[in-house]
């Protein structure tokens, strides 16, 4: 991204409402892209004492590696914003998000998402971070894995937010501990089913 793109995107996001006002990020989509940049919440708890820009690129490094022989990774890039805090730019991916039905149906897609499900709890226990894959809008459509979606022969990663066992900050430390245990358990059940 220029920097003049950074401009435009912070002159924009000041116009849209974050509905997700609880949440860390703020996620808005504009012409064929999305932006995720830390919400006030964000800044003030999750990344109060860490380089949101640095964690984010530790993060999609990680994520690169463990993953990417499995699932595709939305095409994806990571800047400094002008607060110092991380903007992502996200291409659109036309397909749908992955449901419970898709992994029924295609078996293709349930092996990667297996795999998936595997390498996530060795990500845990090696690196001591979780891929968030459920988001917050699981709660209102569970039948859904809102991070992943399909083209019907493969996943793809379109959120990359990580789950820390040991963050520096106390509160992100018992949102991770206690997100983590939830989606084992609930991703489990999802494709156990």
């Amino acid at each position: 991204m220029q920097k003049q793109e950074i401009e435009n995107i912070n002159k924009l996001s000041k116009r849209k409402i974050n509905w997700r006002i609880l949440w860390e990020n703020f996620v808005f989509f504009h012409e064929w892209d999305y932006y995720k940049m830390p919400s006030f919440i964000g800044k003030q708890i999750f990344y109060k004492n860490n380089d949101s820009y640095v964690q984010a690129k530790k993060n999609f490094e990680l994520i690169k590696r463990y993953f990417w022989k499995v699932i595709k990774i939305a095409d994806t890039e990571i800047e400094k914003n002008s607060d110092w805090h991380y903007i992502i730019k996200q291409k659109e991916i036309k397909w749908r998000i992955l449901s419970k039905k898709d992994l029924a149906e295609n078996y293709l897609l349930l092996s990667q998402f297996k795999k998936l499900i595997i390498i996530n709890e060795i990500f845990w226990k090696k690196e001591w971070v979780y891929l968030d894959l459920l988001w917050s809008d699981f709660a209102l459509r569970p039948n859904r894995v809102y991070n992943l979606i399909t083209d019907w022969e493969k996943l793809y990663i379109f959120d990359f937010g990580l789950f820390e066992k040991e963050p520096q900050n106390y509160i992100f430390r018992l949102f991770s501990r206690l997100s983590t245990r939830i989606q084992i358990l609930v991703i489990k059940w999802f494709w156990d089913k």
